[in-house]
């Protein structure tokens, strides 16, 4: 996904990259040593991100408070991980909306309170 720009402070190029060098650009996830600047592209896996991470707890939209230095190939299997749960979450509440008033008592009170 790109990086929507208007999410990030203006100085993120910064942040992100005291991030990466305070891990030594290293994926904080696998392990793997990632390229420093300057060293040539050989590919992907060795491009070291910065990752937002969401404990289950914390709302997506909510300031964004953890980051993690993460390979690629680390960051796209954080963010698919945390995408299927949204998926799950949204299906498990649109279930829930679709059950009848009388078997679900909070919407019970919503049909009565109408």
């Amino acid at each position: 996904m790109p990086m929507q720009s208007e999410r990030y402070p203006v100085d993120w190029a910064e942040i992100a990259l005291a991030i990466k060098d305070a891990c030594g650009r290293q994926c904080q996830e696998c392990g793997r040593q990632c390229r420093r600047p300057g060293e040539p592209f050989d590919t992907h896996r060795r491009t070291l991100t910065v990752a937002h991470l969401w404990p289950e707890d914390h709302a997506p939209d909510a300031p964004i408070v953890f980051v993690a230095a993460l390979c690629s190939g680390c960051h796209l299997r954080v963010d698919a991980q945390r995408k299927a749960r949204e998926r799950s979450n949204f299906r498990q509440e649109d279930d829930h909306e679709n059950v009848p008033a009388n078997e679900n008592p909070s919407r019970a009170q919503d049909v009565a309170g109408s």
